[in-house]
């Protein structure tokens, strides 16, 4: 490595370890509702501390910082206003930048700054950072969780060709099936396609609420049926297509095997289990990506990104085999798997 390279790695890490400033403002701001409150009108920093019942001082220079990152304006009147640029920071944007600061920086810094608890111990480190579980973290009523999964299906809206690619040829009056994958918004580009499709989202209860207005305001909900449940202790019969979502790489093996053994159970003649998420190759090197989603795992529910060769034997364990797979343009894997 000559001494060029050298700089340009060490200027990098330097702008990655400074990234912090404005990760945490851009979650304060999220956080207090900021956005939302200039979008509606410019106010000054005493007019927003009175009304979030902070001290004026402070978030005068608070607004200043968002002015660096010119998500505000400081006006000649001494009002802030948001920038143009900032809305998609506000509440019904279609960008699901706010959501994502509200859980990446909210909820998965401490786990990924406690890595080395799971280095000590092989168990995810969220529990010993946030001294709840994963699940109920996710879990009945939980503002993280539905900040998670508004966040997921705001990205499954803005980019439905990927799960659209990995299903293939859909055939007519089909019912397809989103298992364990929160809101399964997805279905609604599949269900666009065909007014003869189907659909069944099936999850927590909690998440189904969430799920049902969803797909009302989407205009779909009278073609799904929301099934409550956990993929772990049983998978609803009724679908021609099974999709599990990104599912199996938040478990570990004992978990990923009974989700699997339980998509066979509920799998009739003929059914598919179309299985979409990132592999890890066999050469992790190729996919950097897929290395840091599988820290992410490790920190976060104790799951794992798995090669193929992995994935085939726990198919293949479940009684199921893998009839294709294919890479999609996004860097994910589907995996066509049947009965035997």
């Amino acid at each position: 490595m000559d001494e060029t390279e050298q700089r340009e790695i060490e200027e990098r890490l330097k702008d990655r370890i400074a990234a912090y400033h404005e990760a945490a403002l851009l979650f304060t701001a999220v956080t207090a509702g900021l956005p939302d409150l200039l979008k509606a009108e410019p106010r000054t920093p005493e007019a927003l501390a009175s009304d979030l019942g902070l001290a004026a001082g402070p978030m005068r220079r608070f607004l200043r910082g968002l002015v660096a990152m010119r998500l505000c304006e400081e006006r000649d009147d001494g009002r802030f206003a948001l920038t143009p640029a900032a809305e998609c920071l506000t509440y019904g944007h279609p960008s699901n930048l706010s959501e994502k600061a509200f859980v990446v920086v909210g909820q998965y810094w401490m786990p990924w700054m406690s890595m080395m608890y799971a280095l000590r111990t092989g168990e995810p480190s969220l529990p010993f950072a946030l001294n709840k579980t994963a699940a109920d973290w996710r879990g009945a009523k939980s503002d993280e969780g539905r900040f998670l999964f508004r966040y997921v299906a705001k990205e499954e809206l803005a980019n439905p060709g990927g799960v659209q690619e990995a299903l293939g040829d859909v055939a007519d009056s089909a019912v397809i099936a989103s298992i364990g994958g929160g809101y399964g918004a997805w279905l609604a580009g599949v269900l666009e396609r065909d007014p003869a499709l189907k659909g069944i989202v099936f999850d927590a209860p909690p998440v189904l609420d969430d799920a049902m207005r969803l797909f009302d305001v989407l205009e779909f909900a009278d073609r799904i049926e929301f099934l409550p449940g956990d993929a772990r202790d049983e998978v609803p019969p009724g679908a021609d297509i099974y999709v599990l979502k990104s599912v199996l790489q938040q478990h570990g093996d004992k978990d990923a095997a009974a989700i699997l053994e339980n998509c066979h159970r509920a799998m009739a003649a003929g059914a598919r289990l179309v299985i979409y998420e990132r592999l890890m190759p066999e050469d992790p090197n190729e996919d950097p990506e897929a290395i840091m989603t599988d820290l992410h795992m490790m920190a976060i529910t104790g799951g794992k990104t798995r090669t193929l060769a992995e994935m085939e034997t726990l198919i293949s364990d479940a009684g199921l085999r893998v009839a294709g797979h294919r890479n999609t343009a996004n860097g994910m894997t589907a995996l066509d798997v049947r009965t035997l």
